[in-house]
């Protein structure tokens, strides 16, 4: 419960951030704090309304659609994602696919000493995230299985592997995308596998168009993606639960705030 509480209110700080001044670290004021608050608050309007109005197609794409369809309807100063990554980010074509490669290190013990504890907090992290991710899709899919932990762990490895050797980046099981998958019908290995078809092919034949998305319609999604992860019901535990699994939960939301998902969940683990 600490885990999950502490990570919802690292994602709602990380959504914070888009509504202040990165000068002045002040919140956005005039035109363009106006269409940042006005178009979030369209983005989490839409996330409620559209399935009850259609399942044809999911809500967040019907979000991110028509909230870019008003930002460009009325020519809204909207800060967009490639103001966010850069156009060069946001270039596409064949050219940006990667290629294989060894790492240019040196495969020495000290090299080896230098990678470890980071690869070991990544490694931690990752799989703790994916399998937490796991239980909570498990416990929303009521088809009488469960996901298998382990092929999670050896499919993340693999993965991040592979990842590595194209110049990527490790990753894990995403909480909030998992949960709007799993809301808009997606249950079985094809979700994912058109997820990742479909990223990687807007990546390369429609990534300009990918960037004029406003930043305002994927915060006003992960917002709310962020108030369903937060497990409300814990609040309610306290009093009735023993003194000591309060203090743990208390403690690892805590320190996964203030520091990282490893070291909360290596110092809950010790204290319960």
């Amino acid at each position: 419960l600490g885990f999950v509480n502490g990570l919802a209110i690292v994602m709602t700080k990380a959504q914070l951030t888009h509504f202040s001044d990165p000068v002045t670290g002040t919140f956005l004021k005039g035109a363009k704090g106006a269409t940042m608050f006005g178009l979030t608050a369209a983005s989490m309007i839409f996330m409620k309304a559209l399935p009850r109005l259609t399942k044809a197609i999911p809500a967040s794409l019907g979000t991110i659609v028509l909230v870019t369809a008003i930002s460009k309807g009325f020519n809204l100063p909207a800060k967009t994602l490639i103001d966010i990554a850069g156009a060069e980010t946001f270039r596409g074509g064949l050219s940006i696919l990667p290629s294989l490669s060894i790492p240019a290190i040196p495969f020495t013990l000290k090299s080896l000493g230098i990678i470890f504890p980071y690869a070991l907090t990544m490694a931690t992290v990752g799989l703790i995230e994916s399998l937490l991710t796991l239980q909570l899709v498990d416990g929303m899919v009521e088809d009488g299985r469960r996901g298998s932990t382990s092929k999670e762990c050896r499919g993340q490895g693999l993965g991040n592997f592979f990842s590595g050797l194209t110049g990527g980046m490790g990753g894990c099981a995403l909480i909030g995308q998992s949960l709007m998958n799993v809301e808009s019908g997606g249950s079985k290995r094809l979700a994912g596998i058109s997820m990742s078809l479909a990223l990687g092919t807007g990546i390369v034949a429609a990534a300009p168009l990918l960037g004029q998305i406003p930043i305002a319609a994927l915060v006003g999604i992960m917002l709310l993606v962020c108030q369903q992860t937060f497990n409300w019901s814990s609040l309610r535990l306290f009093g009735k639960i023993p003194k000591l699994d309060t203090a743990i939960i208390v403690l690892v939301s805590w320190i996964t705030v203030v520091e990282d998902l490893a070291q909360a969940v290596v110092a809950g683990t010790i204290m319960s």
